[in-house]
């Protein structure tokens, strides 16, 4: 199935607001326009921005140089109908100049009009309205302006920027998109390899001697997703309106791959264009969704909204509270060694707890209690259970035990308190399993360790602390430069 990539999202509203103000006019007039019904928003007040990608193929070719990025070199088939494999919202504050991002998991379950569940990436099949209307039935978000791009829309705003430059610490590459950086270092990464790395959700890394994977999936995919529309942005942005040649670049490639709906006017755009024509790409602010895995009757692996940690987000996207007023948006490594996990055996299997923290101490967890659930006890899956705060350290424990265990707020543990129950013996890589040493490889696999989650502070207030999960790249280190 085809997964999650990202439209320069942020990019074509950067376009929309510099590009038509000075010679795009025209060209804008033919961009695509979309009827949907939408919240009205004043004049410069605070507006939402739905920005969609789209996940049609019927543009790609799988003999092109993008096949991988596009059709997951042949591992993938396309799906019936399309799909809205990305979909975030960009609130735009004209009064504050400030930009704040919430990315929305392609695999989050919700209520359907007719009352049954769905993967919000599906509401889309049924057309933009109603994905619109499921965003703000599920989540409370009204939707003010609408933009979706398609994979040449995407791939053709980075080539009209001349790319987007990023900085690897490290080679990383996915063969299922084609992904292939061989040497730590800065990249401009063309459209080919722009959209490779946007689609990654399998990538692996090299710590000189090994291919570790990241194993975080999708959630990781949106960490890297939202520093790349950071450097997307700024490229646009650092053109300024008078590379006449670059804006009329850019306005091209969105006629036939780039629709808006159909309330938002040139005068709209122009004022916009105004208020945010020296925009600072660094500023903006990333949110996300925080999340519980879950599974469908059906047996579907899916998630839904942690709906009280999540509520602080959603209040500044609803306009109920005020948006951050941070203008960096700092990132502080969470390791193993900020984690105390209480280990409990749930399967009566004598020294099972035991063996599983022992584990886990020899990667750097910290352990608390270990010992045995009461015999009433029931469980049926090892699992990772979580008080109030405490869900990025509870992914992150998740993350390093095979299988990945699933992960669940408990309101009855205290605020932080992490629990692991267990039913069966767990593999912890890069720690002694069974019969083995120390940093020994699973036969059969190819991965030794995963690496740490970290953690993005966002703002304070009544803004919450956002969970980032994967790993972090692109974000050149302090005294380098890159593009």
């Amino acid at each position: 199935m085809l997964r999650r990539w990202v439209a320069v999202g942020l990019a074509v509203v950067a376009l929309l607001f510099g590009a038509v103000a000075a010679w795009g006019i025209i060209q804008f007039n033919r961009i695509d326009r979309v009827a949907v019904d939408l919240a009205e928003a004043k004049a410069l007040e605070p507006q939402n921005f739905l920005v969609v990608g789209s996940d049609t193929r019927e543009l790609g070719n799988e003999d092109t140089a993008d096949a991988g990025g596009i059709y997951g070199n042949g591992k993938e088939t396309a799906p019936g109908g399309k799909r809205a494999d990305t979909i975030l919202i960009a609130r735009v504050d004209p009064k504050k100049t400030s930009i704040e991002l919430l990315s929305i998991p392609r695999d989050l379950w919700v209520d359907t009009k007719a009352g049954d569940g769905e993967r919000i990436n599906s509401a889309y099949n049924d057309g933009a309205q109603n994905l619109v209307d499921t965003i703000e039935r599920n989540l409370g978000i009204p939707i003010n302006h609408y933009v979706e791009v398609n994979f040449n829309g995407f791939k053709g705003l980075v080539e009209a920027v001349g790319g987007v430059p990023l900085y690897f610490d490290r080679p990383v590459r996915d063969t299922n998109t084609g992904l292939n950086i061989i040497k730590k270092g800065c990249y401009t990464l063309d459209g080919v390899q722009a959209l490779a790395f946007a689609r990654s959700r399998h990538l692996v890394y090299s710590n000189g001697k090994h291919w570790i994977s990241d194993g975080s999936g999708d959630l990781g995919r949106i960490t890297r997703q939202q520093v790349f529309l950071r450097h997307a942005l700024a490229k646009v942005t650092a053109m300024g309106l008078n590379d006449i040649g670059s804006v009329n670049s850019l306005v091209g490639v969105a006629v036939g791959n780039v629709k808006i709906d159909d309330t938002l006017g040139t005068g709209d755009i122009v004022k916009l264009a105004r208020k945010f024509s020296s925009f600072d790409a660094s500023t903006m602010v990333v949110h996300r969704l925080s999340t519980s895995p879950f599974k469908t009757k059906r047996g579907a692996d899916v998630l839904r909204v942690s709906q009280a940690e999540s509520q602080p987000v959603l209040d500044i996207f609803s306009g109920k509270a005020e948006a951050s007023q941070v203008t960096t948006v700092p990132t502080t490594a969470l390791t193993p060694a900020g984690v105390t996990v209480d280990v409990m055996n749930g399967a009566g299997i004598g020294g099972l707890a035991g063996k599983a923290a022992d584990r886990l101490k020899a990667v750097g967890f910290n352990v608390g209690t270990v010992g045995n659930l009461p015999a009433t006890t029931h469980i049926k899956a090892t699992t990772v259970l979580y008080g109030t705060g405490g869900e990025a350290q509870a992914v992150l424990l998740s993350s390093k035990i095979s299988p990945n265990p699933a992960v669940k707020l408990d309101d009855s543990l205290a605020a932080g308190k992490i629990v692991l129950e267990l039913v069966s013996d767990i593999n912890v890589p890069g720690a002694p399993a069974a019969g083995t040493s120390a940093g020994a490889v699973v036969a059969g696999t190819s991965v030794t360790t995963v690496p740490p989650t970290t953690v993005a502070t966002s703002g304070t207030g009544t803004v919450t602390p956002e969970k980032t999960v994967g790993l972090n790249i692109g974000d050149p280190p302090a005294g380098v430069t890159c593009g």
